[in-house]
């Protein structure tokens, strides 16, 4: 049958059931559908109406992710047929209402890109939440980069930088391929010598392939070949706090990594270690209008909890203007939150 000929891509409609089914609180069903290698497929014809198009989305997931579901698979499977009636209802002459979830076979996994790994392989690489974040650099620089690394922990950006974060007794080229398939963005760090590494060229070449954002970051070298296009963001190494705070902004407004940087967002708000990092983040959480549930909880509990968020000023009341106060529970009494 034709490769997709559906109206939308398979990657835009894959993102969207994952935002359904995070905002509805299945998380298992979330790392199904981001752990993917997805596609979608003609499966048949009708001539009736101007022509009627008839879709199916099929999922190649990890065999260990699949084991996992596979008890619940037709349930899971009915589910998700049920949210792409939904997505595709707008179209009256393109269906897409059927899914198949197959285990990704080791032949399978050789052929094209591989699927992202699932949470359990990469826990040891990034923070728990935090957008995930390839910084391509060479490692002369190394020193600086680390100190940026610091910066955008501060952001919720957990960054991956090969000298710090490969264990020594690990395979250090699997473990890079492993954070270059599991991270939402890589950021180029154009410094002079940027082109003269091994590795960095590949890195970039990798992120474009699997369709992943690449910001360059001017540090003394134009972006060239196929991101020479991209405007990216001009700075100094000697100014990693500002780095991050631009990385920071285009990683929230853009459309590819908007969704993980607002949860790495309710994360870092969570875990703010100062007030005036509370009354920064605060600030920007107030012009979100698209928090899931689950991250309005890590936000509203960070407000009762921790007591750099409720000790700052104006945050709580910043924070319920824009996105409510919890409900009540039978522990909690509404009293008893500092809203």
């Amino acid at each position: 049958m034709a490769q997709n000929g559906f109206p939308k891509s398979v990657e835009d409609v894959v993102a969207t059931l994952a935002d359904l089914f995070r905002h509805q609180g299945q998380s298992d069903v979330v790392d199904l559908l981001e752990s993917a290698s997805a596609r979608i497929e003609e499966t048949n014809y009708d001539n009736w109406n101007g022509g009627t198009y008839t879709y199916e989305l099929m999922l190649d997931v990890p065999v260990p992710v699949f084991a996992a579901i596979e008890p619940k698979l037709a349930e899971i499977e009915k589910a998700i047929s049920a949210k792409l009636a939904a997505i595709s209802r707008g179209y009256s002459n393109d269906h897409l209402e059927s899914i198949t979830i197959t285990p990704l076979t080791s032949k399978s996994a050789s052929i094209g890109p591989k699927a992202k790994p699932p949470d359990s392989e990469t826990k040891h690489l990034w923070i728990v939440g935090f957008f995930r974040l390839f910084l391509s650099h060479v490692s002369a620089h190394k020193v600086a980069v680390a100190e940026l690394k610091k910066e955008l922990k501060a952001w919720g950006i957990s960054a991956f930088i090969a000298h710090e974060d490969i264990t020594p007794s690990l395979e250090w080229q699997n473990e890079i391929e492993l954070a270059l398939r599991s991270m939402h963005a890589l950021a180029a760090l154009l410094t002079a010598d940027f082109h003269q590494s091994n590795w960095t060229d590949q890195e970039v070449g990798f992120a474009l392939g699997r369709g992943s954002l690449v910001v360059p970051v001017r540090l003394g070298l134009d972006p060239y070949g196929f991101i020479g296009k991209v405007q990216g963001l001009s700075g100094s190494l000697e100014q990693p706090s500002r780095i991050a705070h631009l990385l920071f902004d285009i990683l929230l407004s853009h459309p590819a990594t908007h969704r993980h940087m607002r949860s790495g967002l309710a994360y870092a708000f969570g875990e703010s270690r100062s007030y005036s990092r509370a009354i920064s983040l605060s600030k920007i959480i107030a012009t979100v209008t698209d928090f899931s549930d689950e991250e309005k909880a890590i936000i509203q509990r960070a407000c009762k909890d921790n007591d750099q968020v409720y000790g700052a000023t104006g945050v709580v009341g910043r924070v319920c203007a824009a996105i409510g106060v919890p409900k009540p529970t039978a522990a909690i009494e509404i009293d008893d939150i500092p809203f």
